[in-house]
C-alpha cells in the first residue's frame, strides 16, 4: 500500500517519536546493565574491606614454646602452638604437648580441664579419644582449639595463655605470647631424703621419694585447690614383730608445717605386719594441706609408747610452682 503524500510527514513524525522511545528504552536498560560501572567504587571498596578482613584475621602462624607444666599427676612438654585462621572469624589454634605420667606405679585416669585464656575469656580444648599414659609413660597430645574472634579484635598469641586445670583447682599457666595470666607451671619440688630411716619402737619407714606438689593432691575429686600443697611421699616399710604382729594405719603419721601446724594425711596404707610379712614396699602417703610456705617440714611415724622417729625436709621456692594464698 503507499503512502500519499500528505501522510509523509504524520509518517516521519510517528518514526523519530518512536525512534526516540526505543532509543530511550535502550538507554534505561543500558544504564542497568551498565550499573557496576558506577557502583564499581562501592565494590572496590568491599573488596578492600574483605582484604582488610582478611588482614585482621592473619596469616596462620606457630610460636615455639619448649615449655614445661604440670596438671593432674602429669607432665605435659609443650613444643608449639600453631594458629590456622578459617572463614567469617573462625579460627583453629592445636597445641602440640608431650605428656608423661610422673608417677612410677599409679595411675592417671582423668585429663585436666584445658582452655585458651584469650584476654579474660575461656576457650575450651579437645584431646580427642587420647587417654593418659601408663605409670612413667609419655604420648603425644595435641589439644585443639576453636574460636571465633569478632569484626576489629582477629587473634593474637600475644595476651593468650594456656590453662590446665578447672577455674575451682589450682590451675597451671604458660602464656603463648607476651601478656596473658601470670605464668604457674605447678612444678612439684622434689625434697632431698634425710641420709637415715625413721624408727620408732617396731616401726621403720626408709624413705625413697618426697615431693611437695601443686598439681595432684591424694586423687580425691576435685584436686588441689588455689594454694594448696600436698607432700607425696614413696617409702618401704618394715616392722619387727612377735607372732601376734601389728596392724599400721595412717596415725601413726604426722607432718608438721614451717608454721607449727600439724595435720595427718588424707590418704595412707592400712597393712598388718607379721614375722612371715615384715616389710612392705613403695608405700604411698599423701599430706593436702593450706599454708604452705618455704621452711622446715618434719615427718614423723610414731609406735607408741615409743618416742616418735622424725625426717626433716626444708622446702625452698614453693611460690615459684604456683600461688600460696
Amino acid at each position: 500500500m503507499r503512502t500519499s503524500p500528505a501522510a509523509r510527514p504524520v509518517a516521519a513524525l510517528a518514526a523519530v517519536v518512536l525512534v526516540a522511545a526505543l532509543a530511550t528504552a535502550c538507554d534505561d536498560l543500558g544504564q542497568d546493565k551498565a550499573e557496576p560501572a558506577p557502583v564499581a567504587p562501592a565494590t572496590a571498596s568491599a573488596a578492600a574491606g574483605a582484604g582488610t578482613a582478611g588482614a585482621a584475621a592473619g596469616k596462620a602462624k606457630t610460636v615455639q614454646l619448649g615449655k614445661t607444666v604440670y596438671k593432674g599427676g602429669l607432665k605435659f612438654d609443650v613444643a608449639t602452638a600453631s594458629y590456622q585462621p578459617g572463614e567469617n572469624g573462625d579460627f583453629k589454634v592445636v597445641v602440640d604437648t608431650t605428656v608423661t605420667n610422673t608417677f612410677k606405679t599409679s595411675a592417671v585416669r582423668d585429663w585436666p580441664d584445658f582452655a585458651l585464656d584469650i584476654a579474660g575469656t575461656p576457650v575450651r580444648g579437645d584431646y580427642g579419644t587420647a587417654v593418659p599414659p601408663t605409670p612413667s609413660a609419655s604420648n603425644r597430645l595435641p589439644l585443639t582449639f576453636t574460636g571465633h574472634s569478632e569484626p576489629g579484635h582477629p587473634f593474637a598469641f600475644d595476651g593468650t595463655s594456656l590453662v590446665l586445670g578447672d577455674a575451682a583447682e589450682a590451675q597451671a599457666v604458660l602464656p603463648l605470647g607476651t601478656g596473658g595470666r601470670e605464668a604457674a607451671d605447678l612444678k612439684p619440688l622434689d625434697l632431698t631424703l634425710p641420709g637415715a630411716g625413721l624408727t620408732s619402737g617396731r616401726l621403720t619407714l626408709t624413705l625413697k621419694t618426697a615431693q611437695l606438689r601443686a598439681d595432684f593432691g591424694d586423687g580425691a575429686p576435685g584436686g588441689l585447690q588455689r594454694g594448696q600443697r600436698a607432700l607425696f611421699v614413696v617409702y618401704d616399710m618394715k616392722g619387727n614383730v612377735g607372732p601376734a604382729g601389728m596392724a599400721v594405719a595412717g596415725e601413726v603419721l604426722r607432718l608438721k608445717l614451717p608454721n607449727g601446724q600439724e595435720v595427718g594425711p588424707s590418704r595412707a596404707p592400712i597393712e598388718a605386719i607379721y614375722p612371715d610379712h615384715p616389710l612392705y614396699q613403695d608405700q604411698v602417703a599423701w599430706f593436702v594441706f593450706s599454708g604452705a610456705t618455704d621452711g622446715d617440714y618434719t615427718l614423723t611415724v610414731t609406735d607408741a609408747p615409743s618416742a616418735p622417729g622424725a625426717a626433716v625436709f626444708h622446702a625452698t621456692g614453693l611460690k615459684a610452682s604456683g600461688p600460696l594464698g
